[in-house]
């Protein structure tokens, strides 16, 4: 990484005792649980391990209650490791614990080594112990070719009696282990409070995996023996291997059929999953109609044969090379599958969905016959129905609201016997149709009356219909159904929703196009007025304090999204133009102009020039000119106290044969002269460029002519940054002039200190750069 005076990266794991040391440790993300990571140990006993690929300088551990507590390195930064993150020191943990597991096998002198430590993943971590220390325990994290990996396995065979092999979560080995050997160990690592720990899994070539502590695990004469391997034995050491299938990935959203069968049922996938299979027809975009067969998770809601569907999911085309000449050549597995609501689609003109089957004649019912098949029709068509339940759904949203399925129901005109569960599941995925980025599920608005604070029984149903995995854990259903909610309340609050119409033909994208532009313009407006308040105190607010004043969660909008509403706030660049944008800040960041302001000012159409060089000087102008339109509307009082003071003023320099004017052009051009040669000046050299002494001056006539120097500042920085007083120090009156050209003030002397410097380097920075202008191009007289 290049040289840089301060460590934006955190970094999760470090090694204690020296540079070079194996010893590592992972700092906690909880600032509770940093507390209790750093009893008995110093802010200096943390490096930047070499092993883990990094600098070997001390890390300073950073502690948060806001955000994640991480390593930190110490100014000047110049390290090129790669790994940072939790799992960084995973190859020194399985090495570390290996060490001590074999110690308690009765094995005193193993020998660890870490091959290409601080590669992505850690490389290898090879263990050598035993006799002569001829055995090795070999865990391989970092990808190998298969032919790398079979002439490891040959040189490493020829030097070893025996050679244990281990697999890492990312090396993808562990399949072919499974055909060489009958069964692979996995090793992974888990964060349990402080530290990793290192957990040993046992792979069969049914894919299926058990996990176990290492310590649980014994060492034998065949290698690592975990508990499954104790108590299902392989069945064969040497497995007759089985030719891979041939599958090709199909990209969601491309693939549509109809007219779906369903077979018997097949086999189980090889993991073990139960399927449903079918045959229908199939065309992609592009391609021609074929028929083909479709898998189906059996927990999947039965494709309707009369309604056009959409393989929104992840999928592969697999060749059915023992099919008969009648039937179809090739299987699509699909995690799921989404109907349309309408019966075509321009994207798939081949597929022509019939017409529903009518149901067979119901047999006379005696009077003492129960009617529990005698479900009446939807008094509106389903079209219609949709379009009742998605537009009460979004007033639900509005008010921040839940409602019950059967009180959804009467909207529509229905009663919770009309419908199966089945159709229930059909008609909310058709609401939600088509899922995109962004866009809410409102389904999750819809609850049941019994549990009203958790996911509807259904919920998972419909999030498998529009393409999540039908197989997600509860847990994962529970996040999703909050994270929905939240954004379903969110974008419903940024403005009214117009009633949609539902088209009758074609994919139903634009129903909610005019409403998001609607829902847009409103945030936007909104967004605007706070700025304006925001620029009238003199301030600065971060993006996620100024969504939530919008009531706008800030995970429901992307880094585009923010980009794209504060380009919309300012609506073009113009020089001298304001841009209330520049107010706005993300949060962590240092004094200065936000990462994302470049592209905002990109998109606004702003180029550098020679008046504004960089983003940093564009930044500082647009600040000043919000700054100064917000303090245009403060009204001046205290007339007479002014006219006195302006009085008083012209004595005292008509006292010193000049005038204040004359003054802050001297000093102007001195501190202009001081920024082209990226030096500092005291008053000394200001006031002798003034003709004066600096006696003459005290510190209230100083902060105004240097308050006079930068209203407004010359491209857009600061040049009474570079005024020190004696010794090389701050002058004390620098947070007073921010205060009278509308800059944050009242900063801590540490801040002060870093606003201060960052100035300074602006101005070296501006000023070099525009070193080819004209004085009089760069002055103000």
């Amino acid at each position: 990484m290049p040289f840089e005076d301060e460590d934006t990266r955190k970094v999760q794991t470090a090694v204690i005792g020296q540079a070079d040391s194996d010893w590592p440790v992972f700092l906690p993300y909880d600032h509770d649980d940093f507390d209790r990571f750093m009893r008995g140990r110093t802010r200096d006993d943390f490096y930047c391990g070499v092993l883990l690929g990094g600098c070997g300088r001390k890390l300073t551990p950073k502690r948060y209650t806001e955000k994640k507590c991480h390593f930190a390195h110490r100014p000047p930064v110049h390290c090129r490791r790669t790994e940072t993150g939790e799992a960084s020191a995973d190859h020194l943990y399985i090495g570390q614990a290996l060490r001590r597991w074999l110690l308690r096998q009765g094995y005193q002198n193993a020998e660890v080594t870490y091959l290409e430590p601080g590669s992505v993943h850690g490389g290898a971590v090879a263990v050598r112990f035993g006799q002569g220390r001829s055995r090795l325990i070999r865990v391989q994290l970092a990808r190998l070719t298969l032919r790398e990996w079979h002439e490891t396995r040959e040189r490493l065979a020829d030097r070893h009696t025996h050679v244990h092999w281990a697999y890492g979560p990312y090396c993808g080995l562990s399949h072919n282990e499974v055909d060489a050997a009958g069964y692979a160990l996995r090793v992974s690592c888990r964060t349990e409070g402080e530290t990793r720990e290192v957990y040993v899994g046992t792979q069969y070539p049914d894919n299926s995996l058990a996990w176990s502590g290492l310590t649980e695990c014994r060492m034998s004469d065949d290698g690592i023996i975990t508990p499954r391997l104790d108590a299902e034995p392989p069945a064969s050491s040497t497995p007759v291997p089985t030719p891979t299938p041939v599958a090709f990935p199909l990209a969601p959203g491309t693939v549509a059929f109809t007219a779906a069968t369903e077979l018997p049922a097949p086999r189980p996938h090889l993991d073990g999953t139960a399927i449903r299979l079918y045959e229908a027809e199939v065309q992609p975009i592009g391609s021609a109609v074929i028929r083909a067969r479709i898998s189906l998770p059996h927990a999947h809601p039965a494709p309707p044969p009369h309604q056009l569907h959409v393989i929104y999911s992840s999928a592969q085309l697999v060749p059915l090379t023992e099919a008969a000449p009648s039937e179809p050549a090739w299987l699509i597995r699909a995690d799921g599958a989404s109907p349309l609501p309408q019966q075509t689609d321009a994207r798939w003109p081949g597929l022509r969905p019939g017409s529903p089957t009518p149901a067979p004649p119901q047999p006379a019912l005696t009077p003492s016959e129960p009617s529990a098949s005698t479900r009446r029709s939807l008094p509106l068509d389903e079209a219609e129905t949709i379009h009742a339940l998605r537009s009460r759904l979004d007033i639900v949203a509005r008010t921040h609201d839940l409602i019950d399925w059967e009180t959804l129901l009467r909207h529509a005109g229905a009663a919770p016997g009309d419908i199966t569960p089945g159709e229930l599941v059909r008609l909310l995925t058709a609401v939600d149709h088509p899922r995109a980025v962004g866009k809410p599920v409102l389904s999750a608005l819809v609850t049941s009356a019994i549990e009203p604070d958790a996911p509807a029984p259904h919920f998972a149903k419909v999030l498998a219909g529009l393409g999540w995995r039908s197989d997600l854990p509860e847990s994962k259903v529970t996040e999703i159904w909050e994270r929905e909610r939240k954004t379903a309340y969110a974008l419903a609050l940024a403005g009214p929703t117009r009633a949609r119409k539902q088209p009758s033909t074609g994919p139903p994208k634009t129903e909610t196009g005019n409403d998001q532009i609607l829902n847009e313009e409103r945030l936007v407006a909104r967004i605007r007025e706070h700025l304006e308040v925001v620029a009238r105190s003199h301030g600065i607010i971060k993006w996620s304090t100024l969504l939530k004043k919008q009531r706008v969660s800030p995970s429901t909008l992307s880094d585009q999204d923010r980009v794209r509403l504060l380009v919309a706030v300012d609506r073009s660049y113009a020089p001298g133009r304001r841009m209330l944008s520049a107010l706005v800040k993300a949060d962590g960041q240092t004094p200065g102009p936000a990462p994302f302001f470049g592209d905002v000012l990109a998109q606004l159409g702003w180029k550098p020039d020679a008046a504004v060089p960089t983003v940093e000087a564009a930044w500082r102008e647009a600040v000043d000119r919000a700054y100064a339109r917000g303090s245009q509307a403060v009204p001046v009082s205290g007339n007479a106290s002014a006219d006195r003071a302006t009085t008083a003023d012209r004595v005292h320099w008509s006292k010193l044969g000049t005038t204040k004017a004359a003054v802050v052009v001297a000093v102007r051009r001195a501190l202009i002269d001081a920024a082209r040669r990226q030096v500092c000046v005291g008053w000394h050299t200001l006031a002798a460029a003034a003709g004066l002494k600096p006696t003459d001056l005290t510190d209230r006539a100083r902060e105004a002519i240097l308050v006079s120097v930068d209203s407004p500042p010359a491209y857009g920085v600061l040049l009474s940054s570079l005024v020190v007083a004696s010794g090389h120090t701050p002058v004390p009156y620098f947070d007073s002039i921010l205060k009278c050209v509308g800059r944050p003030h009242g900063l801590r002397p540490i801040e002060l200190g870093q606003l201060r410097k960052t100035e300074q380097a602006r101005a070296f920075a501006a000023y070099s750069a525009a070193a080819d202008t004209s004085d009089g191009s760069m002055e103000r007289t």
